[in-house]
Protein backbone atom coordinates (compact mmCIF):
# COMPACT_ATOMS: atom_id res chain seq x y z
CA UNK A 1 0.00 0.00 0.00
CA UNK A 2 1.48 3.41 -0.71
CA UNK A 3 2.28 5.56 1.25
CA UNK A 4 -0.94 8.18 0.64
CA UNK A 5 -3.29 4.66 0.98
CA UNK A 6 -2.24 5.03 4.72
CA UNK A 7 -2.28 8.16 5.32
CA UNK A 8 -5.98 8.35 4.41
CA UNK A 9 -6.58 5.30 6.13
CA UNK A 10 -4.89 6.75 9.34
CA UNK A 11 -6.56 10.16 8.52
CA UNK A 12 -9.94 8.19 8.41
CA UNK A 13 -9.00 6.42 11.52
CA UNK A 14 -8.54 9.76 13.22
CA UNK A 15 -11.34 11.69 11.96
CA UNK A 16 -13.43 8.52 13.08
CA UNK A 17 -11.78 8.47 16.10
CA UNK A 18 -12.07 12.62 16.97
CA UNK A 19 -16.35 11.90 16.18
CA UNK A 20 -16.62 8.98 18.37
CA UNK A 21 -14.56 11.00 21.05
CA UNK A 22 -16.69 13.94 20.39
CA UNK A 23 -20.20 11.94 20.68
CA UNK A 24 -18.95 10.43 23.88
CA UNK A 25 -17.99 13.75 25.37
CA UNK A 26 -20.97 14.84 24.35
CA UNK A 27 -23.02 12.53 25.62
CA UNK A 28 -20.85 12.23 28.69
CA UNK A 29 -21.84 16.17 29.02
CA UNK A 30 -25.22 15.97 28.29
CA UNK A 31 -25.41 13.07 31.13
CA UNK A 32 -23.44 15.21 33.07
CA UNK A 33 -25.92 18.31 32.64
CA UNK A 34 -28.86 15.77 32.98
CA UNK A 35 -27.06 14.97 36.59
CA UNK A 36 -26.53 18.14 37.63
CA UNK A 37 -30.43 19.60 36.78
CA UNK A 38 -31.68 16.21 38.30
CA UNK A 39 -29.24 16.84 41.35
CA UNK A 40 -30.10 20.64 41.42
CA UNK A 41 -33.83 19.80 41.38
CA UNK A 42 -33.51 17.12 44.00
CA UNK A 43 -31.59 19.72 46.06
CA UNK A 44 -34.12 22.84 45.80
CA UNK A 45 -37.04 19.71 46.81
CA UNK A 46 -35.45 19.04 49.47
CA UNK A 47 -34.35 22.49 50.54
CA UNK A 48 -38.18 23.78 50.10
CA UNK A 49 -39.13 20.31 52.18
CA UNK A 50 -36.51 21.51 54.74
CA UNK A 51 -37.84 25.42 54.71
CA UNK A 52 -42.00 24.07 54.42
CA UNK A 53 -40.81 21.70 57.64
CA UNK A 54 -39.48 24.63 59.55
CA UNK A 55 -42.32 27.12 58.77
CA UNK A 56 -44.61 24.07 59.98
CA UNK A 57 -42.45 23.56 63.20
CA UNK A 58 -41.93 27.44 63.65
CA UNK A 59 -46.00 27.80 63.28
CA UNK A 60 -46.75 25.07 65.71
CA UNK A 61 -44.07 26.36 68.03
CA UNK A 62 -45.56 30.04 67.96
CA UNK A 63 -49.03 28.54 68.66
CA UNK A 64 -47.68 26.60 71.52
CA UNK A 65 -45.95 29.98 73.30
CA UNK A 66 -48.71 31.10 72.32
CA UNK A 67 -51.23 28.89 74.34
CA UNK A 68 -48.92 28.67 77.03
CA UNK A 69 -48.51 31.93 77.63
CA UNK A 70 -52.44 32.38 77.39
CA UNK A 71 -52.90 29.92 79.78
CA UNK A 72 -50.39 31.59 82.11
CA UNK A 73 -51.70 34.79 82.01
CA UNK A 74 -55.36 33.09 82.67
CA UNK A 75 -54.00 31.53 85.90
CA UNK A 76 -52.07 34.37 87.01
CA UNK A 77 -55.03 36.58 86.58
CA UNK A 78 -57.39 34.13 88.19
CA UNK A 79 -54.67 33.68 91.34
CA UNK A 80 -55.24 37.17 91.54
CA UNK A 81 -58.60 37.00 91.99
CA UNK A 82 -58.74 34.40 94.06
CA UNK A 83 -56.10 36.37 96.49
CA UNK A 84 -58.18 39.95 96.38
CA UNK A 85 -61.43 37.60 97.20
CA UNK A 86 -59.85 35.82 99.88
CA UNK A 87 -58.51 39.36 100.98
CA UNK A 88 -61.83 40.57 100.90
CA UNK A 89 -63.10 38.14 103.21
CA UNK A 90 -60.49 38.39 105.23
CA UNK A 91 -61.53 42.33 105.78
CA UNK A 92 -64.92 41.59 106.64
CA UNK A 93 -64.09 38.67 108.93
CA UNK A 94 -61.72 41.52 110.94
CA UNK A 95 -64.86 44.04 110.36
CA UNK A 96 -67.02 41.89 111.98
CA UNK A 97 -64.61 40.68 114.91
CA UNK A 98 -64.30 44.52 115.37
CA UNK A 99 -67.85 45.06 115.56
CA UNK A 100 -68.48 42.10 117.68
CA UNK A 101 -65.83 43.39 120.34
CA UNK A 102 -66.99 46.97 120.29
CA UNK A 103 -71.11 46.37 119.84
CA UNK A 104 -71.35 49.18 117.17
CA UNK A 105 -69.71 50.49 114.40
CA UNK A 106 -70.60 51.84 110.85
CA UNK A 107 -74.43 52.23 112.06
CA UNK A 108 -74.08 48.31 113.19
CA UNK A 109 -75.34 47.08 116.09
CA UNK A 110 -74.06 44.03 117.65
CA UNK A 111 -76.61 43.37 119.92
CA UNK A 112 -79.28 44.10 117.18
CA UNK A 113 -77.21 40.97 114.64
CA UNK A 114 -77.00 38.88 117.76
CA UNK A 115 -81.17 38.85 118.56
CA UNK A 116 -82.05 38.32 114.44
CA UNK A 117 -79.42 35.36 114.70
CA UNK A 118 -81.15 33.78 117.65
CA UNK A 119 -84.68 34.43 116.15
CA UNK A 120 -83.61 32.79 112.68
CA UNK A 121 -82.31 29.76 113.87
CA UNK A 122 -85.25 29.43 116.36
CA UNK A 123 -87.47 30.23 113.14
CA UNK A 124 -85.74 26.75 111.83
CA UNK A 125 -85.58 24.35 114.98
CA UNK A 126 -89.01 23.01 115.61
CA UNK A 127 -88.38 22.54 119.70
CA UNK A 128 -89.74 25.10 122.08
CA UNK A 129 -86.70 24.42 124.71
CA UNK A 130 -83.38 25.89 122.99
CA UNK A 131 -79.77 26.23 124.61
CA UNK A 132 -77.38 29.16 123.18
CA UNK A 133 -74.13 28.56 123.24
CA UNK A 134 -71.95 31.69 123.09
CA UNK A 135 -68.13 32.71 123.09
CA UNK A 136 -66.73 33.89 126.55
CA UNK A 137 -67.41 37.76 125.92
CA UNK A 138 -70.85 37.38 124.43
CA UNK A 139 -72.51 34.94 127.67
CA UNK A 140 -71.40 37.57 129.90
CA UNK A 141 -73.42 40.50 127.68
CA UNK A 142 -76.46 37.91 127.65
CA UNK A 143 -76.95 38.45 131.71
CA UNK A 144 -81.23 37.60 132.64
CA UNK A 145 -82.18 41.14 131.74
CA UNK A 146 -80.99 40.92 128.08
CA UNK A 147 -82.06 37.31 127.74
CA UNK A 148 -85.66 38.28 128.87
CA UNK A 149 -85.62 40.93 126.01
CA UNK A 150 -84.10 38.22 123.71
CA UNK A 151 -87.11 35.97 124.62
CA UNK A 152 -89.61 38.78 123.87
CA UNK A 153 -88.09 39.20 120.23
CA UNK A 154 -87.66 35.85 119.53
CA UNK A 155 -91.03 35.40 120.26
CA UNK A 156 -92.86 38.45 118.53
CA UNK A 157 -90.75 37.14 115.30
CA UNK A 158 -91.81 33.28 115.42
CA UNK A 159 -94.81 33.59 117.20
CA UNK A 160 -93.68 30.77 119.46
CA UNK A 161 -93.01 30.80 122.98
CA UNK A 162 -90.09 29.62 123.34
CA UNK A 163 -87.76 28.98 126.25
CA UNK A 164 -84.06 30.07 126.11
CA UNK A 165 -80.99 29.57 127.99
CA UNK A 166 -77.52 30.19 127.65
CA UNK A 167 -75.26 27.21 127.63
CA UNK A 168 -73.26 26.91 130.56
CA UNK A 169 -69.61 26.40 128.15
CA UNK A 170 -68.15 28.44 125.99
CA UNK A 171 -67.61 28.48 122.36
CA UNK A 172 -64.21 29.92 120.69
CA UNK A 173 -65.58 32.49 117.81
CA UNK A 174 -65.38 35.96 117.35
CA UNK A 175 -68.80 36.38 117.41
CA UNK A 176 -72.63 34.79 116.97
CA UNK A 177 -74.12 31.73 118.88
CA UNK A 178 -74.76 28.29 117.98
CA UNK A 179 -78.65 27.56 118.73
CA UNK A 180 -79.44 24.12 119.93
CA UNK A 181 -82.48 22.61 119.95
CA UNK A 182 -82.88 20.39 123.59
CA UNK A 183 -85.77 18.36 122.28
CA UNK A 184 -85.34 17.84 118.69
CA UNK A 185 -81.24 17.30 119.20
CA UNK A 186 -80.89 19.60 116.03
CA UNK A 187 -78.49 22.46 116.26
CA UNK A 188 -77.82 25.91 113.79
CA UNK A 189 -74.38 26.68 113.62
CA UNK A 190 -74.68 31.40 113.17
CA UNK A 191 -71.45 31.94 114.54
CA UNK A 192 -70.15 35.04 113.04
CA UNK A 193 -67.85 32.85 110.90
CA UNK A 194 -70.57 30.31 110.30
CA UNK A 195 -72.33 32.74 108.42
CA UNK A 196 -69.14 34.02 106.67
CA UNK A 197 -68.07 30.72 105.23
CA UNK A 198 -71.90 29.99 103.89
CA UNK A 199 -71.77 33.33 102.46
CA UNK A 200 -68.62 32.48 100.52
CA UNK A 201 -69.64 30.78 97.29
CA UNK A 202 -73.12 33.04 96.90
CA UNK A 203 -71.28 35.72 97.05
CA UNK A 204 -67.89 34.89 95.62
CA UNK A 205 -68.81 36.31 92.12
CA UNK A 206 -70.06 39.28 93.12
CA UNK A 207 -67.41 40.31 94.61
CA UNK A 208 -64.87 39.37 91.57
CA UNK A 209 -67.62 41.00 89.31
CA UNK A 210 -67.09 44.27 91.96
CA UNK A 211 -63.35 43.90 91.63
CA UNK A 212 -62.53 42.80 88.28
CA UNK A 213 -65.60 43.29 86.06
CA UNK A 214 -66.17 40.08 84.96
CA UNK A 215 -66.75 36.29 86.72
CA UNK A 216 -63.78 34.27 88.27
Amino acid sequence: MSDKGVDKIISHIDASADKEISEVLQKAKEEAEGIKKAAQQQAEQEEQKILSQGKRTAILEGQRIIAETKLRVRREKMDAQEEAIAASFADAATFLAELAEKGEQDNLVYRDIMFNLVAGACEIVAGERVELAFNKRDRSRFDEKAMGELHGFVKNKTGRDIALSPAKATIPCIGGVIVRDLEKQVEVDNTLEAKLNRLKESIRVDIAELLFGDKP
